[in-house]
């Protein structure tokens, strides 16, 4: 059986209940529906951050652009967590974030980046995002922020 990820149960023999399971995980369920915005310009990093946000329980919505991200908040969407990749095409994730912010969005917001170059924090803090972390998208650091927005 595979090491237990903190703040993750080890798996059961039986997938019953609302707890998915995955490669000798079995992920945790929320008292509240949990609803996730990604923004990520890479198709594969999408396709792999939703993924795990959704096995770790989040009903998650993915798009491209900070654009796409913007237009979805002025159309009434609302998420608990929103997380932004740093290189995005025309508008930054600090950009978008700060867009965001000023938007009246109170969300909690991750901004990721692949390689850190010096500013990238200072960029992220001074648009208004919450904490950032480095990729690739993790359960340790996901699901500790997961249960502090279901509680």
């Amino acid at each position: 059986m595979a090491p237990a990820i903190e703040g993750m149960a080890p798996a059961v023999e039986s997938s019953e209940g609302n707890n998915k399971m995955s490669k000798g995980y079995q992920y945790p369920s929320w008292k509240k529906k949990l609803r996730g915005l990604l923004v990520d310009n890479a198709e594969l990093c999408r396709i792999v951050e939703k993924g795990i946000m959704g096995l770790c329980g989040v009903e998650t919505q993915a798009v491209e652009t900070g654009e796409a991200a913007v237009e979805l908040i002025a159309s009434g969407a609302t998420f608990d967590l929103i997380v932004i990749d740093r290189f995005l095409p025309s508008m930054t994730g600090a950009q978008t974030a700060r867009k965001m912010r000023e938007m009246g969005v109170e969300s909690k917001i991750i901004g990721l980046f692949a390689s850190y170059f010096e500013g990238d924090e200072e960029d992220f803090v001074a648009a208004g995002v919450d904490d950032f972390k480095e990729k690739p998208l993790s359960p340790n650091w996901l699901v500790p922020i997961l249960r502090e927005l279901d509680n």
